[in-house]
């Protein structure tokens, strides 16, 4: 895999800036708009604020790359911020901002006019911009927190590449790793499995609040065709260096959103009208708009492929817009996938960032403690090696009933210091086992 990226790899160039579109305190940082709005509800219900706050000071980030938007004439699109990679930018990323602080770089994706048919020098250029833009944010930015990574397509390709190669591979980065939000990239299980494909240790979520683990999936409204870009590995999209797996062992992830958020299998779209067709010369105060109890999912297996299955609650007399519709094409829902599942992927990674600090708060905890169990114990020990060197003092001359009374405290004294001994071993190994599982 490595040896197949350094063959096709292009000619080493000069690391570039990380230039950011969403980076907290930035001037112009993207993801720090405006996050009100209102619900589109089922008939009969009033439209209710959407009620999304953030937080005075996020405890995790978050690391986002955008799906293919560049309509750069080359394969590879430079790091200029352009309004179709801003509109993506807002509508994908910016609500994360409700839970973590987000960082969003700019990176030589493989633009419309290029190539993604399969793994190549342009998704090799890509990726490495993706990468050093990672790098940037674990040496200079994400300061040992905790982090999410997010994207979509060609974003989450690159991201579930970066899990490949930098966070499945390193145990310490994965203490810190509390997830990652990656559909449209074709990523690999054993089919039934939750672990053992693309990542050897990554595995695929599986329970409301787990964290450490990928979120991913595919959405269609029917069963995918024999010839589906996404939900297969026999066919389409795969820009990864491993060759596709084999489609007889291995199925494309599907997690389903609308569960893993505690749901019921409903999903919650969450859209910016004035980010909906384009990039605005201003934004209104409150453009953003969810619709609940408008589409439901379900995760699906047949004939190959593995999907998230769109469909409607079918409320009767519900005349809201089918804004899936809008922009997907035929029965695959690639395009709008993130914003149709958006309220379920920010209550998902709510849970885990509550879940990880929680952890976290309850391991500090019991450091504490336990350091605190060591100095008393050492202290204890202290205290019976003195009582020994006294006793052994009083010892010397003593004779009779007073020298059988000396000899018994110090016998009492020896074995305190040597259970001290013992507890202080103890309480060191528990100690290293705790630090171990802290960043």
């Amino acid at each position: 895999c490595l040896a197949a990226a350094a063959a096709i790899a292009p000619a080493t160039a000069q690391a570039e800036e990380t230039t950011w579109i969403c980076k907290p305190g930035q001037a112009d940082d993207l993801c720090a708009g405006t996050i009100e709005g209102t619900t589109m509800p089922p008939p009969g219900q009033a439209p209710e604020p959407l009620g999304y706050t953030r937080p005075d000071d996020a405890p995790v980030d978050c690391f986002y790359l955008y799906p293919t938007q560049s309509d750069q004439a080359g394969p590879n699109a430079n790091l200029d911020k352009d309004p179709p990679i801003r509109r993506v930018v807002v509508q994908q990323a910016r609500m994360f901002s409700t839970v973590c602080d987000v960082y969003a770089p700019m990176y030589r994706q493989v633009t419309l006019n290029g190539d993604q048919t399969a793994y190549n020098p342009s998704v090799e250029t890509a990726y490495q911009s993706a990468r050093a833009a990672f790098e940037d944010f674990l040496a200079n930015y994400n300061d040992d927190r905790g982090f999410i990574m997010l994207g979509h397509s060609q974003g989450s390709a690159h991201t579930a590449r970066l899990i490949d190669e930098m966070v499945d591979t390193d145990p310490e980065l994965r203490k810190r790793f509390i997830g990652a939000i990656a559909p449209g990239a074709n990523i690999s299980v054993p089919i039934g499995e939750a672990v053992g494909g693309l990542f050897a240790n990554v595995p695929a979520c599986t329970e409301v609040g787990q964290y450490g683990c990928v979120t991913a999936f595919s959405t269609y409204n029917d069963v995918p065709g024999p010839a589906a870009r996404f939900s297969r590995l026999d066919f389409g999209y795969w820009i990864y260096p491993e060759p596709r797996p084999s489609a007889s062992e291995f199925e494309v992830m599907c997690t389903n959103p609308a569960l893993l958020d505690g749901g019921n299998g409903n999903l919650e779209p969450l859209v910016n009208f004035d980010y909906l067709a384009g990039t605005p010369p201003s934004e209104s105060p409150a453009p953003w708009a969810g619709e609940p109890d408008y589409y439901k999912g379900e995760c699906k297996r047949q004939d190959g492929a593995h999907w998230l299955n769109l469909s409607k609650v079918g409320i009767p007399g519900d005349t809201r817009p089918d804004l899936g519709a809008a922009v997907a094409e035929g029965s695959n829902y690639h395009v709008p996938e993130v914003n149709l599942t958006e309220g379920n992927l920010l209550r998902i990674a709510q849970l885990q960032t509550d879940n990880y600090e929680a952890d976290q708060a309850k391991l500090r905890k019991k450091l504490k403690s336990l350091k605190s169990k060591l100095a008393k114990a050492k202290r204890k020990r202290a205290a019976a090696g003195r009582k020994i060197e006294q006793l052994s003092e009083k010892l010397q001359g003593a004779e009779g009933a007073k020298q059988q009374a000396l000899e018994r405290k110090l016998r009492a004294a020896r074995k305190q210091a040597k259970s001290e001994r013992k507890r202080i071993g103890s309480l060191k190994k528990r100690i290293a086992k705790v630090k171990a599982r802290l960043p």
